[in-house]
C-alpha cells in the first residue's frame, strides 16, 4: 500500500467513523439482534429473521452510502487530483475508507449479541456475516459508479432505488411468476441460471442452505438443493458472489479513472 493510499484511507476512515448514520445503523442492528436472542429465539430462528432484514436493508443502505459518499466528497476528490498522485491510488484510498466501516458494521453488530448470548453455531453467523459484507461491497460499488456516471445526485439516487427494487422485490416476483406460468415446461435450469444473476438471492440461498430447510429456500433455492446439493450449492453461490463483488468495483474504478472532474 503506497503512502498516498494510506493518507486518503486514514482521512476517509476518520470521516466515516464520525458518521451518525453509521452509528445509528449499527446500533439498530445490534439492538434488534439482542432482542431476538433475548426473547428466546434459537440461532436458526434469529438467522431467518435477520436474513429478511439484511437482504432488504443492507443493499439499499450500501447503494445510498456509495452515491452520497462520492457526491459529498467531490470537492475533496478534485483537490486531491491536483496533487501528485495516481488516480487509482485516490480511488482505492477512497473506496476502502468509505466501505470498510460499513462492511464491518453488520458482522460486528450481529456478532456481539451472538458472542454474549448464544456462543454456538458460528457457521450460521459466518455465512450471514460474509453474505452481508459482500452485499455491502456490491451495493457501495454500484452506488459509487452511479455517482461517477451522473453528477446530478437525484438521478444517481433514483437509479440506486431502481436497482434495489429490481433485485430485492421485483426479481422474486418475476421468478415465481415464471415458475407458475411455465410449470409444465422444463425450466429448472433456466431458473437456476436466473438465481446467479441476483446477489441478494445468492446470499439468501447460501444462508438458508446452512439450515437445511428446503421449504424456506424459495423456488430457486429448493432447485439448487435438489440438483446440486447443499455443499456444491454453497460453493457455487460463494463463487458467484465474489464475481458480483468484483463487477461494481471494476465499473467504479474505470469510471473514476476516466472521469473528467
Amino acid at each position: 500500500m503506497t503512502s498516498a493510499i494510506r493518507v486518503i484511507l486514514d482521512f476517509q476512515l476518520r470521516h466515516a467513523l464520525r458518521s451518525r448514520w453509521l452509528l445509528f445503523y449499527s446500533t439498530v442492528l445490534l439492538i434488534l439482534t439482542a432482542l431476538l436472542f433475548w426473547f428466546g429465539g434459537t440461532a436458526e430462528h434469529v438467522v431467518i429473521s435477520l436474513l429478511n432484514i439484511v437482504l432488504l436493508l443492507v443493499p439499499l443502505i450500501a447503494l445510498l452510502y456509495g452515491v452520497l459518499g462520492i457526491s459529498q466528497a467531490r470537492e475533496f476528490l478534485e483537490l486531491m487530483l491536483a496533487q501528485p498522485m495516481q488516480r487509482y491510488e485516490l480511488f482505492w484510498g477512497t473506496f476502502i475508507g468509505m466501505t470498510l466501516p460499513l462492511t464491518l458494521a453488520v458482522p460486528i453488530s450481529i456478532g456481539i449479541p451472538w458472542l454474549m448470548l448464544i456462543h454456538q453455531q458460528w457457521g450460521l453467523y459466518a455465512t450471514l456475516a460474509f453474505g452481508s459484507a459482500l452485499l455491502t461491497l456490491v451495493g457501495a460499488g454500484f452506488g459509487m459508479a452511479f455517482a461517477l456516471w451522473w453528477e446530478e445526485r437525484l438521478r444517481a439516487v433514483g437509479l440506486s432505488f431502481a436497482l434495489w427494487f429490481t433485485l430485492a422485490v421485483l426479481y422474486d416476483a418475476l421468478v415465481l411468476l415464471m415458475g407458475v406460468v411455465l410449470h409444465n415446461y422444463p425450466v429448472e435450469h433456466a431458473l437456476l441460471g436466473l438465481m446467479f444473476l441476483n446477489p441478494i438471492d445468492l446470499v439468501r440461498v447460501a444462508t438458508l442452505l446452512q439450515l437445511d430447510t428446503a421449504a424456506l429456500l424459495g423456488y430457486t433455492g429448493a432447485l439448487l438443493q435438489k440438483f446440486a446439493g447443499s455443499t456444491i450449492g454453497i460453493l457455487l453461490t460463494a463463487t458467484a458472489l465474489l464475481l458480483w463483488t468484483l463487477l461494481p468495483i471494476i465499473l467504479a474504478l474505470r469510471s473514476f479513472v476516466r472521469k473528467d472532474f
